[in-house]
Parts: structure tokens; C-alpha cells; sequence
């Protein structure tokens, strides 16, 4: 399933994410060793519009130290 990040340092960004997943980690863009948190809204519904591949909105949630 596809996201579109819609608020934080990583707007603007897609990916790939496992359906049933409802949140993601992504790298913060320029905070080494920092990820953004990232949740799907419970009353955002996928996304359909033409020319965009079907996908869910995630939202700003935080941010987490990165585990390694």
C-alpha cells in the first residue's frame, strides 16, 4: 500500500508500507540518528485519485531516537 507523508520534516514523501501497518518510521532528513514517526489517521480513508497510485495519508506523530 502506498502513503503520502502530509505534515512534519518528511512531507511530501512516499513509500511503501504493509497494509495494517498504522504507523512508519522514517529517517529524519537533517537529524542524524533521529527517525520521524508517522501515523495513519483512523478517519483518513485510502486515497484514489487519478494518476496517483491508491494510497493512505500519514501525519506527523513525533520523533524517536534510532535503534540500531
Amino acid at each position: 500500500m502506498r502513503y503520502y507523508v502530509m505534515s512534519g520534516p518528511n512531507q511530501g514523501d512516499t513509500g511503501t508500507m504493509t497494509e495494517g501497518v498504522g504507523e512508519i518510521r522514517l529517517p529524519h532528513p537533517s537529524i542524524g540518528g533521529v527517525h520521524c514517526r508517522y501515523k495513519v489517521n483512523s478517519s483518513d480513508e485510502l486515497i484514489t485519485q487519478p494518476g496517483f497510485e491508491a494510497g493512505v495519508q500519514v501525519h506527523f506523530a513525533g520523533e524517536v531516537e534510532s535503534v540500531l
